[in-house]
Formats: C-alpha cells, structure tokens, sequence
C-alpha cells in the first residue's frame, strides 16, 4: 500500500509540474514571477511617401505645369521602448516612444509641350514631347508617443500618438526631359546657362540644393495597427501605420508630406 501511495504522490508531482510548464509555455507573457512592465527593441520598415505639393518645373515661366503629387519608396528605421499601463498581467494598453529615422523621398513627373529640339544625324529642327520631372530627397529624424491599445481581449491593437521631426535632409532637384523622338536632343540655346545631361536629352532647370523656405521642424499624427506575436520574453510586432503630416515641410512650395508605412518592431522585456 505504501508503495502504492508512493506512486500516486510521485505521478501527482510529475502532474503539476507539467501542468505548471504548460501554463508557461501557453502564455510566455505572463510567467510565474509576473509579466515584465517594460519591453524595448530595434524597429524598421518601409515607407510609401505621398508629397502633395503646388510648384512650378521652371518658377515663373507660365507655359510649365505645376508638380502637385509626388511618391516614392523609402524605409524607416530606430529604437522602441514600451510601458505597460496598470497591471502588467492585465494591462491591455500602454505608451510606446521611438526615436526614428524616416527616409520619405519623392519623384514628380508631369507632361510638358510639345518644343523645338535637333536631330543630331540631319542638324534639323524637329518637335518632340517633353516631361518635366521632380525628385526630392526627405530624410528626418522622429521623436514618437504613441498610446496603444488592444481590443477584443486579445494581441490585436490599435496606436494613435504625436510625432515631431527634425529634417536632417531636405533637398530638390528639377529636369526636363526629352520623351520623344528617341533621336533628338534639346537645343542648347533653348535655356541658356543651363547644364545638359543624358547626352542632351536633359536639362537640369534646378539644380539639386536645399528645399526653399524649408520648416525646420515636421509635426504629424501617427496612427494605425499593430499584432503582438509573443516568443518567450519578447514581442514581435507587425504593424502598419499612417504617417499624417500636420505642418508643412515648405509654406512657399505647398509642400506637406505623408507616409503609409508597413514594418515591424522588435520587443525585448527587461
């Protein structure tokens, strides 16, 4: 009978303790010692910029069209911290501050008329269709505070928070370029003074220098979504975001940029 009782007790040891590791391992987060409060880590993703804007190819020449909507693709990357609210193996929302570096170019092109160019093999005047082409180059570092919150008792959350930047590059560039025929190249004398590139079938009208009249701050609101994956003590967590410009980047251009981004932080529980 001893034996008997012997058995029993060690297969109900053996028991608990099985049922205590399966606990643990079925909700890293809250081991037995209690959920860590604060988690921090590396972040990175992708930027799709989007430049609403309102200058012209070549500044008071009325015949060019204005540049009035620019994209490009670009990246984000920094540096989390997350506090959790109230109790930590019940807290459902808390505040993220990340220190970031967004990267949030920009390419413009627009038609142009139809102008008087060369035919180098004939030296005769042909017409040919021109595009007249924008590239900003945006880069800033991002002070963010975030609040997160998570609905429906699970991982999935929802961010809305502040973010304020500080431009480390702000520069334009402006071209026209030749479309058509492949064969022709711009008269020299048609914008003199002026640098001609891609053997002639470009002009730089502006050449690439600092935005004008450049805000040395950027102010926007950020919100979005995000999923927490829980491994062991750390976090990874998908998220997408919308990056919304509140103040200019340039009054004099019109210039406001925005960002949809798509990435994912890295949390590391201390």
């Amino acid at each position: 009978m001893k034996r008997v009782f012997r058995v029993l007790a060690v297969c109900m040891f053996a028991s608990a303790t099985v049922a205590v590791a399966q606990q643990e391992l079925a909700n890293p987060l809250i081991p037995a010692k209690g959920r860590p409060r604060i988690f921090i880590g590396p972040v990175g993703g992708y930027n799709s910029s989007l430049h609403s804007s309102g200058f012209q190819s070549v500044a008071g020449d009325v015949l060019c069209p204005q540049f009035e909507q620019g994209t490009a693709n670009g990246y984000y990357f920094g540096f989390s911290g997350e506090y959790l609210l109230g109790k930590p193996q019940d807290s459902k929302s808390s505040i993220i501050a990340r220190v970031v570096y967004n990267y949030l170019p920009a390419s413009y092109r627009e038609d142009g008329d139809r102008l008087p160019s060369i035919n180098p093999a004939t030296n005769e005047v042909v017409f040919s269709s021109v595009q007249h082409v924008a590239s900003i180059e945006y880069g800033l570092v991002d002070f963010e505070v975030v609040y997160k919150l998570n609905l429906f008792n699970s991982n999935f959350g929802v961010v809305v928070g502040p973010s304020v930047g500080v431009p480390i590059t702000a520069t334009l560039e402006q071209r026209m370029e030749l479309v058509e025929p492949l064969n022709a190249v711009f008269d020299p004398t048609l914008v003199p003074n002026a640098e001609y590139t891609n053997n002639g079938r470009a002009i730089v009208t502006r050449q690439n220098s600092d935005i004008d009249d450049k805000s040395g701050v950027r102010v926007a609101i950020k919100a979005g979504i995000q999923y927490e994956i829980p491994i062991g003590r750390l976090l990874l967590v998908p998220c997408m975001y919308y990056n919304f410009g509140v103040t200019e980047v340039s009054a004099s251009n019109n210039l406001r940029v925005n960002a949809l981004q798509i990435g994912a932080d890295l949390r590391f529980a201390i």
